[in-house]
């Protein structure tokens, strides 16, 4: 009998209200919408997907909130009370009954996949095989996929935010790679000739990383997009296997779970890229002729709670919600320099140890006086570290813009030409450039903060 006819013959048996107006089938984990229409979650999932305007219900075309795949409930006992067993969708034929006792086939052997009468069932064969009634063991086996449908369901929607994170990244990183060779460039003029092999090096390796990185984020959108293709095509497998009779159901089912169970085993993730940290020679020895003593002004009480307000959304991913917290917490330790800068060069050193999330640099002196201190706000020249999740990520003010470079630990260097508008940021312990601000313009006092979260 072929699975058209057993679709047609399974629909006879239930009443309308258990048949879904999108497959035109009995309901396979059926959910009930905003409207009050109940639809198989495996049909919403794949109709609102592709749906490219507002989510709406298929028969009454209200519009609907996207489903919250956690909020979708099994409901057999509920929904389904008059689900038949196999027995009752097939028609009688000979080979659902035993010919040894001529009694139909009730019971499913586990072991060796056949069916059974009950008296065979306790032949001396099949006395050490474990069996079930058949419908017992079907309504088993549907349960057991509609847990890989969720499982792959669950696996393709994180497929789709890891591509939209590197696409995101996938996007920009030509900019970046260019805007730190840029960077790159303005600092090797400051040092000797001699080392102007040394920056075409540097270029050169900067220049081919940033390709190989720039290729290996395509492949993993790629990747993911194809993943994103063979989920759904697993997925629509697992939701057919749902729907045929018991018995071919129960004999199918093996493959189809070993091959949703390697799929989620292998679900690409994205990529976090991160550039070569590269020492500049002599740089630190010419810094180090500006060197200064910065200390802490202890008067200043200013805890810049839209400050903190914008490192705390940074550090939350936005599919997850962030956690209120109290701005005047003491793992909160907001400082200021006790110098104020209008001139001349200056450097100096500031240990963020292993901290997860810090923010060094300096700022308008105005600031100091005020609590409305946004990351996007002018006029201030930061370096923040941020943890998200297990990585840590950098980020520059003025605009706000991410480096895709290691986490800095220790001593980190900050270098201040007032007159040519330049503001570094330095990694001390490899001699190397984190980021700077270039092309600036001063005309007011500038003066060091520093701000350093829990390890």
């Amino acid at each position: 009998m072929t699975t058209r006819n057993m679709k047609s013959t399974s629909v006879q048996c239930f009443p309308s209200e258990f048949i879904c107006s999108i497959c035109q089938d009995c309901f396979t984990d059926p959910v009930t919408i905003s409207c009050g229409h109940r639809f198989c979650t495996p049909c919403l999932c794949l109709m609102w997907e592709d749906a490219h305007t507002p989510t709406c219900c298929p028969v009454c075309k209200a519009i609907s909130p996207t489903m919250d795949f956690k909020s979708t409930i099994l409901a057999k006992e509920h929904i389904l009370p008059t689900r038949k067993s196999v027995v009752c969708q097939l028609p009688s034929s000979a080979k659902w009954m035993c010919r040894k006792h001529q009694v139909i086939k009730n019971y499913f052997c586990q072991t060796n996949k056949s069916l059974l009468c009950l008296c065979c069932s306790h032949s001396p064969e099949h006395a050490t095989h474990v069996h079930y009634p058949i419908q017992q063991a079907a309504e088993h086996c549907r349960e057991n996929l509609l847990i890989h449908m969720k499982s792959i369901w669950k696996k393709k929607q994180e497929n789709q935010r890891n591509i939209k994170k590197v696409t995101s990244i996938f996007r920009v990183w030509e900019g970046f790679v260019n805007h730190r060779m840029m960077m790159i460039r303005a600092e090797y003029p400051k040092v000797c000739q001699y080392l102007q092999e040394e920056k075409r090096r540097h270029l050169e390796i900067l220049a081919t990383e940033g390709k190989i990185v720039f290729r290996r984020l395509r492949g993993n959108v790629t990747r993911m997009i194809h993943m994103g293709k063979l989920l759904r095509r697993i997925y629509g497998e697992l939701k057919e296997m749902c729907l045929k009779a018991d018995v071919e159901m129960l004999q199918d089912v093996g493959d189809i779970v070993k091959r949703s169970q390697l799929m989620q085993q292998h679900v690409p993730q994205p990529m976090d890229p991160q550039l070569s940290t590269w020492s500049i020679p002599g740089m630190l020895e010419r810094l180090n002729n500006f060197q200064v003593d910065v200390t802490l002004d202890d008067k200043i009480q200013n805890c810049h709670v839209a400050l903190i307000e914008d490192m705390r959304r940074l550090r939350c991913r936005p599919d997850h919600g962030d956690t209120p917290r109290n701005p005047a917490s003491s793992e909160y330790t907001p400082s200021w320099g006790a110098q104020t800068f209008t001139s001349g060069k200056h450097y100096w050193e500031v240990d963020v140890g292993v901290s997860c999330n810090w923010i060094i640099g300096l700022c308008k002196e105005s600031w100091t006086s005020r609590n409305d201190m946004l990351l996007n706000s002018e006029d201030i020249f930061l370096l923040l570290c941020v943890k998200v999740d297990d990585n840590f990520h950098l980020f520059s003010t003025s605009p706000l813009l991410p480096y895709y470079i290691q986490r800095p630990q220790g001593w980190i260097g900050v270098f201040l030409d007032y007159e040519c508008g330049i503001i570094s940021f330095i990694n001390v312990a490899k001699s190397s450039l984190i980021c700077n601000f270039l092309s600036c313009s001063f005309s007011f006092p500038l003066r060091p903060f520093i701000w350093r979260g829990p390890k």
